[in-house]
């Protein structure tokens, strides 16, 4: 087995990076209030911001997955890193609503050019036996970005403008350009570059994944956004209206997620490391897990609203230990088809489109019918998550990067 320190500074690098440009687009979540005095705005003004910038993010995946396999890797996030300090500086900067959603818009954009850029870029420099440990590495940086920005943003900032929330992590993304262009000098990849198998064209590389039936990991990738997605955008209502807890308890307790994100995908490796790398296994015992918390949300959910807050956030562990395996650790497979980025940005994409359909059902449903019965829609989508699983969804994981053809 090859060392992993021989690329140890570049992954430190790509998870600080990925560290900031989550500073740099869940900043405005502790900004909110303060905006909507000091722009004279609403907050339901403020929150179209939110709905432009995940239209603009899923487009931007699908785009920039194909871009990313496409380019030369360091110029691509040299690019990213430059364009979301300007932005994020730029927000700090307007005087009006109306600016600040187009700027926000186009931050939704630069920020769908991190992720599968950065998994294709450690693909290159860090030996496939270690790929496990990368995308694990690399998946407690959203987790470390969600925790800076609701504890450092959220309290030390809290006597300073609305601006600083934003130029601050501006200024920390243009801080990171040095150090791209010094690794860019001490790590290039012209020879990476030419042993690497060329880079299949869009139109093969969409009919290859379409041969491979990797349609139904899209499929599933629907699914369990629009479990993990939906969940966590009315958390703050379900917390609150529904459960009846104030608003400090609220907060407190909103800081499960991220803790229960982390942890899942500590379980989902070890899942992986147990079932001997069979991620198709894996993905049933996570979705198991799932299926059994669904459950018991939809028997208690009219009890104790402490055992309903320990649940939801069991449920968001076993959810997000779920998605790591397609997000992080599959896409990885596919190094030695050179096509990372592009199946991280149809895998993005296809679980934004479930969160997209999810938070106005959720929404709806909430407004009708209450909260006990959202967990039976999580449950409906965790029936069909397994179905999948079990079929067309279950062969792409047995099979990994390999095509259909091909001995797994």
């Amino acid at each position: 087995m090859k060392p992993l320190k021989q690329g140890l500074g570049i992954l430190l690098l790509c998870w600080a990076t990925y560290v900031t440009a989550y500073l740099c687009r869940v900043n405005i979540s502790a900004a909110l209030t303060k905006m909507s005095a000091g722009l004279g705005v609403s907050m339901e003004y403020l929150g179209m911001a939110s709905s432009i910038y995940f239209i603009t993010y899923a487009a931007g995946q699908l785009l920039n997955g194909f871009l990313g396999d496409r380019v030369r890797p360091y110029r691509f996030l040299l690019t990213a890193v430059a364009a979301a300090g300007a932005a994020n500086l730029a927000a700090g900067t307007v005087s009006n609503g109306a600016a600040f959603l187009l700027i926000w818009g186009i931050n939704g954009y630069i920020q769908s050019m991190f992720w599968g850029s950065l998994l294709r870029l450690l693909s290159f420099h860090i030996p496939a036996e270690h790929h496990k440990t990368v995308s694990t590495v690399m998946s407690t940086a959203s987790v470390t970005g969600y925790i800076l920005s609701w504890s450092i943003l959220g309290k030390a900032f809290a006597g300073l403008s609305w601006k600083a929330y934003f130029i601050v992590p501006g200024f920390c993304a243009l801080l990171l350009i040095p150090c791209w262009l010094l690794t860019a000098r001490r790590h290039p990849m012209e020879q990476m570059l030419r042993e690497r198998r060329d880079t299949p064209p869009v139109g093969r590389a969409v009919r290859e994944l379409f041969e491979d039936r990797m349609y139904f990991i899209c499929l599933l990738c629907c699914a369990i956004g629009a479990i993990q997605e939906g969940a966590v955008f009315w958390l703050p209502v379900i917390f609150s209206r529904d459960l009846g807890l104030n608003a400090d308890s609220s907060l407190l307790l909103l800081m499960v997620i991220p803790f229960s994100k982390l942890l899942g995908v500590f379980l989902a490796r070890w899942l992986l490391g147990r079932h001997h790398e069979n991620a198709r296994r894996s993905m049933l015992a996570m979705l198991a897990l799932v299926s059994a918390i669904a459950v018991l949300l939809v028997l208690t959910s009219r009890l104790s609203a402490l055992l309903t807050v320990l649940l939801i956030g069991l449920l968001i562990l076993a959810v997000n230990g779920s998605n790591w395996i397609i997000i992080s650790y599959l896409p990885l497979s596919f190094s030695e088809r050179n096509m990372v980025s592009t199946l991280v940005g149809i895998l993005d994409f296809s679980i934004y489109v479930g969160a997209a359909v999810s938070s106005p059902l959720t929404g709806i449903v909430l407004a009708r019918y209450g909260w006990p019965a959202v967990p039976v829609i999580w449950l409906g989508l965790t029936a069909v998550s397994v179905l999948l699983a079990l079929t067309g969804a279950g062969g792409c994981l047995l099979r990994k990067g390999k095509r259909i053809h091909e001995r797994a």
